[in-house]
C-alpha cells in the first residue's frame, strides 16, 4: 500500500515538471532537425553542424550533447538509493526452507525508508529535469547566437566531452564522404 502513495506521489510531483517543459516536435527519424541544420547522432539527439569556420563551436556544441547524454544516462545510478529506500520503508519477505514465504511483520525502518525513497524520486525528478533534450536545444541556440553556455553546465564540461566530441565529428564526416561516393554521378 506505501509503494502505491509513494508511486502516487512520484506521478503528481512528475505533472508539473512535464507541464513545464515541452519538448520540441519530433522529427522524422533520420532527418536533420530543423533549427541549425542537424545531424542524427543516436536515440534522436541531434549534433548541430556548423561551417567548417566554426570548429570550436562545434566542438563545444558536440561537447554538451555529450554532457547531456552521459549524464541523462547515468540516471540509472537513482535505482541504488531507490532499491534501499522501499527495502527499508517495506517489509521484507524471506522463503524458510521448506519453501514457504514468510513476511516480516514490519519493515526495518519505515521512516529511513520513506525518506530516502522520497528524496530519490525527488532528485531523480530534478536530474531528468536538468538534462533534458529541451534544455540542450535552448542551450545550443543561445550559443549559436553568440550567448556564454551557462555556467553550471560549463563547469560540468571536461576534456573527455570534447573527445567525444571530435570522435562524432570525425564519424559524421566519414559518413558524408561515403554518402557523396554512393550517390556519385547518375548515368
Amino acid at each position: 500500500m506505501r509503494l502505491l502513495l509513494y508511486l502516487f506521489v512520484a506521478l503528481a510531483l512528475a505533472q508539473p515538471l512535464a507541464a513545464q517543459t515541452s519538448p520540441p516536435p519530433a522529427p522524422r527519424l533520420g532527418a536533420a532537425a530543423a533549427d541549425s541544420g542537424a545531424v542524427l547522432v543516436f536515440n534522436n539527439w541531434y549534433l548541430p553542424s556548423y561551417q567548417a569556420g566554426t570548429a570550436a563551436r562545434a566542438d563545444t556544441t558536440g561537447a554538451l550533447l555529450s554532457l547531456f547524454r552521459k549524464r541523462r544516462y547515468a540516471g540509472f545510478l537513482y535505482t541504488i538509493p531507490f532499491i534501499v529506500g522501499v527495502s527499508l520503508a517495506l517489509p521484507i519477505s524471506s522463503t524458510d526452507s521448506q519453501g514457504r514465504q514468510q513476511v516480516a511483520s514490519e519493515a526495518i525502518s519505515p521512516p529511513l525508508g520513506s525518506v530516502i525513497l522520497g528524496a530519490t524520486v525527488v532528485g531523480f525528478i530534478v536530474h531528468a529535469n536538468r538534462f533534458n533534450k529541451s534544455h540542450l536545444i535552448t542551450i545550443d541556440r543561445a550559443y549559436a547566437a553568440g550567448q556564454p553556455i551557462p555556467a553550471r553546465y560549463r563547469r560540468l564540461l571536461n576534456d573527455r566531452h570534447f573527445a567525444e566530441a571530435a570522435v562524432l565529428r570525425e564519424s559524421i564526416a566519414q559518413q558524408r564522404a561515403r554518402e557523396q561516393v554512393g550517390a556519385g554521378p547518375a548515368r
